[in-house]
């Protein structure tokens, strides 16, 4: 099932080949955790080898998994599950030998990292216009507010870090809550531990909240309040909100309370994921920048 990390890439100018590969892996997903004590771990290790050392010097070599192991110093079982991502990802194939008995290979797609790259990007788009439909849907069941700003707020400038986990989701049913289900789960907002996800509260607070009432900009202590839950965890779901662009930060105009609230961006859900939809497309673009410089 295909997924991709999106957020934002910026290299620092003249990075050495093996630096910008770190930062391109990280950045997509493949390492895992961005924690700082898990960047040195054996899996993050591995993941970095596997790309310097074999795939991108060989692009045009089929491995086995016992080739790669050996070429990374590792137990065969160490290698699985990075080809396992990548196969998700679309990056690698695999091809079978004729004799039942001979190991398949896999390889990158078109014996190219920026031609394998490109059916990353087209799987991204097809996810992308399945995720549209949805949300132009469910644009006309919430309505939008009559302004693009809460009355009474000014937009408050604060750029959040950008970073949505794409993926594809198999489409449930038409109805208002299947479709959110789905749009949220495809784009990183809901996870495997909010099943089942209409009864979760991450969906209480984005339908609930800020869905149903686009023309009202809350703070997080009324955001917990509504969804009867802490303000930290208030907090960690709005601030989900705020890295994938659904929400926008405002404050009161007449400079009194509140000092930092949030609301729907745009004040409709369509206008919200034309911008998510725009970052998508700023982030799709300095990937393949990088990966023209990686080849």
């Amino acid at each position: 099932m295909f997924r991709l990390r999106l957020r934002s890439l910026a290299p620092a100018p003249g990075s050495e080949r093996d630096a910008l590969a770190s930062q391109f892996l990280g950045a997509i997903g493949f390492l895992g955790s961005d924690s700082p004590r898990h960047a040195e771990r054996q899996r993050a290790l591995v993941g970095r080898r596997l790309f310097t050392r074999c795939l991108l010097p060989h692009p045009e070599r089929g491995w086995t998994t016992g080739e790669l192991a050996e070429a990374l110093e590792v137990p065969v079982q160490a290698v699985y599950r990075h080809l396992q991502w990548l196969r998700e990802l679309g990056l690698l194939t695999e091809d079978f030998p004729g004799k039942a008995d001979d190991p398949k290979r896999v390889r990158l797609w078109h014996h190219s990292l920026p031609r394998a790259w490109e059916g990353v990007e087209l799987h991204a788009r097809a996810c992308l216009a399945g995720y549209y439909d949805a949300a132009q849907s469910l644009a006309g069941e919430y309505g939008a507010a009559d302004a693009t700003l809460p009355e009474g707020m000014l937009a408050l400038e604060k750029e959040d870090h950008f970073d949505i986990g794409l993926r594809e989701v198999s489409p449930s049913g038409d109805a208002p809550a299947e479709l959110l289900a789905r749009l949220g789960e495809g784009v990183g907002y809901f996870s495997a531990h909010h099943y089942p996800i209409t009864d979760s509260m991450p969906f209480r607070i984005l339908d609930g909240c800020f869905l149903q009432r686009p023309d009202r900009a809350w703070t997080a202590e009324e955001v917990a309040a509504w969804a009867e839950t802490t303000r930290p965890t208030a907090y960690r779901h709005i601030n989900k909100l705020l890295s994938l662009g659904m929400l926008a930060r405002c404050r009161a105009a007449d400079g009194g309370p509140p000092a930092s609230a949030f609301h729907l961006r745009g004040g409709s859900l369509a206008t919200a994921w034309q911008a998510i939809e725009t970052r998508v497309e700023l982030v799709l673009d300095s990937y393949r920048r990088v990966v023209g410089e990686l080849a």
